[in-house]
């Protein structure tokens, strides 16, 4: 029974503002793992960023990975060029051992994360998502024995984040009439994010940017011109004095942790 109610929690929470905590939880509970991050994909664009239980080290993730360090990610390719589901290792990512130690040593200077597992789950052509388990130390055994856990969750993994992100854009819009649990954290924390100096729809249009979605993208979503958000993002940068998408990273970044 006490292995069936952490997941019987996750099925309940399938479209419900719970689902990245709870199923986070649980992998961490199944994989003894230290973070869980959660990315959705789309081709030629910014990964989406869905949820992190990242606690520590935060801002490589926001100020260099999602700005453009994923282009150098081997898990991120990797995924792109796999037409099914699947769950990677280093070693399968990195094949030569001098390029696998040159790799832990930026990424764990970066993070402070010694290994990571990375599930892969193709929602459509053009769309899937990567699911990240993180390790903080050197441990093989428990690093093996994750990985083979891993693969024995695999069909559960895809069905639930299928069901839960399958059908549905990845967009965390404010206006969405049911949100994650991201877009609560978000929409509280932009409630107060350079007020009183952004304008309600400048939130709105911050929030889009934060998550990763271009000018054309952002304008099909709300409705407007794609110059009418050229406009808007230049009036943000203008108000918030920065100058570049980074900057806003770490601007927000330090807005969150300070929440």
């Amino acid at each position: 029974m006490s292995d069936i109610q952490p997941l019987a929690d996750v099925v309940a929470s399938i479209k419900s503002p719970g689902f990245g905590s709870m199923l986070a939880a649980y992998l961490q509970s199944r994989l003894e793992c230290d973070h869980v991050l959660m990315l959705g994909c789309r081709t030629d664009k910014h990964p989406i960023y869905l949820y992190d239980s990242i606690s520590n080290n935060r801002d490589f993730l926001f100020q260099r990975y999602l700005t453009g360090s994923y282009l150098e990610d081997p898990f991120y390719r990797a995924a792109q060029q796999h037409a099914q589901a699947g769950v990677l290792r280093l070693a399968d990512v990195i094949r030569e051992p001098h390029a696998l130690r040159d790799y832990r040593d930026h990424f764990t200077c970066k993070t402070a994360m010694y290994d990571e597992l990375c599930l892969f789950t193709r929602l459509d052509s053009h769309r899937w998502l990567l699911l990240f388990v993180g390790y903080g130390d050197e441990n093989p055994a428990r690093h093996h024995k994750a990985y083979q856990e891993l693969l024995r969750l695999q069909p559960l993994l895809d069905a639930l984040l299928q069901q839960h992100w399958g059908a549905h854009s990845f967009s965390l819009s404010a206006g969405s009439a049911n949100k994650t649990e991201l877009q609560q954290f978000l929409a509280r924390a932009l409630a107060s994010f350079g007020e009183p100096v952004l304008s309600k729809r400048e939130q709105e249009i911050t929030l889009l940017l934060i998550q990763g979605f271009d000018s054309q993208e952002i304008a099909e979503m709300s409705a407007i011109s794609v110059g009418t958000v050229k406009n808007h993002r230049k009036k943000i940068y203008a108000k918030l004095r920065i100058a570049s998408l980074s900057e806003l990273f770490q601007l927000f970044l330090t807005h969150l942790l300070s929440s």
